[in-house]
């Protein structure tokens, strides 16, 4: 039987998603609490991976059991044994066929920085950027990325294959000194959306142009972006399947 679980995570004290040796990650943790239900190993498998002190407010994994319980009972079972810095919001049994990463239709991610004075309570969930930025030329700059791009200039470096994605929307908006980057797209390529946020900034304290962005999109690789935003203010905010 397959079950679709929604995973709320701080990722401050982690070492990334994916399951790393002598590392702490949200894998890791997962994986010891199914043990612990099931009796034996189970791997699951994410939407995705995210990186070190990066957070999820809706991550989505799957995984195979021979267990049967009821899904409410699966939730509260597998919370029984987490950390208190990962939550299963929910489990539930889906079709075979049902894959958390290949199911996937699109995905959005956030991004928050503060332009006021630094906040040591934040300083874990809000980039303590701490100096004005010019929103409507970020705004404007941002349209170069929507739709079907190669974005090899705004990946890591150590990354090869596919780096076309598409990119449906992204959004900047301020409140009260914070910023907020909303991207959604049908992908996003290992540190894609830090480059992408980290090149805007630059725009936005003026130091590159947007003609700077768009020759880096263009050159498909050979101009790499070097600006890359903090993690701490990076979430994946929800995962859409046919169903969301």
């Amino acid at each position: 039987m397959r079950i679709k679980c929604i995973v709320s995570y701080d990722g401050s004290h982690f070492h990334g998603f994916q399951i790393q040796n002598k590392q702490r990650t949200v894998q890791g943790e997962i994986q010891k609490a199914l043990k612990k239900i099931n009796e034996e190993d189970i791997v699951i498998h994410a939407s995705g991976r995210t990186d070190a002190k990066v957070h999820a407010v809706h991550q989505v994994f799957h995984f195979d059991t021979r267990k049967k319980l009821p899904e409410e009972q699966w939730k509260r079972a597998i919370n029984h044994f987490m950390p208190n810095d990962i939550y299963i919001l929910e489990a539930k049994y889906v079709d075979d066929e049902f894959h958390s990463r290949y199911s996937a239709k699109k995905k959005e991610y956030r991004y928050y920085l503060n332009m006021n004075e630094y906040n040591p309570f934040e300083t874990n969930y809000i980039f303590q950027y701490g100096r004005k930025l010019d929103i409507e030329l970020m705004q404007k700059a941002s349209a170069i990325f929507l739709g079907e791009h190669d974005f090899a200039s705004f990946c890591s470096y150590d990354q090869y294959g596919n780096t076309i994605r598409t990119l449906y929307s992204f959004d900047i908006e301020e409140k009260n000194g914070v910023v907020t980057f909303i991207l959604t797209g049908n992908g996003f390529r290992r540190y894609m959306v830090r480059h992408l946020v980290g090149g805007l900034i630059q725009v936005g304290a003026k130091r590159i142009s947007r003609e700077i962005l768009l020759e880096m999109l263009e050159s498909c690789g050979k101009k790499k972006c070097l600006f890359k935003a903090k993690p701490q203010g990076l979430y994946l905010q929800e995962v859409y399947y046919e169903e969301s």
